[in-house]
């Protein structure tokens, strides 16, 4: 994936800017969240990688990527789970340090329809040892993801 800076939209090699950003930055979070939208004849993907520092801000780093339409929600929604927690295996197994927090853009109350897929998203983030956090909290998928997609 083509990793972007949002304030730039300047292309980044991810691990190398995230080494390079986290020598320099030590109290840094990693946050990743993903969303997506359906758009005509496809499926808008938006990962975002958020390195958050406490009470000064976060910097924003993403990719999107565009498949076939993908018609039934669960799955589309899985797929966003599933982009954020291999792009987290991915970036532990180059070094980087394992994220604070995985945002999933879902919501457990039941009166919103991603909640059908909450608990086996949370289920699959913490079986792989990562926090997950969900609507109203899981900001970086919720607001920066979307704003991306």
């Amino acid at each position: 994936m083509q990793f972007r800076i949002l304030q730039t939209d300047f292309p980044v090699d991810l691990v190398e800017y995230l080494k390079a950003y986290l020598l320099e930055n030590k109290d840094t979070q990693i946050i990743i969240g993903c969303d997506s939208k359906n758009r005509d004849s496809q499926t808008i993907y938006a990962v975002v990688v958020v390195l958050y520092k406490p009470r000064k801000g976060g910097h924003v780093l993403y990719s999107k990527k565009r498949l076939p339409r993908i018609k039934e929600r669960w799955n589309r929604l899985w797929h966003e789970v599933e982009i954020s927690v291999n792009l987290a295996n991915e970036l532990v197994e180059l070094g980087i340090p394992k994220p604070t927090f995985i945002d999933l853009d879902l919501n457990p109350d039941p009166k919103f329809k991603s909640n059908d897929v909450v608990r086996a998203a949370v289920g699959l983030v913490e079986s792989m040892g990562y926090v997950a956090r969900t609507k109203p909290y899981s900001l970086c998928a919720s607001y920066a993801a979307d704003k991306v997609c």
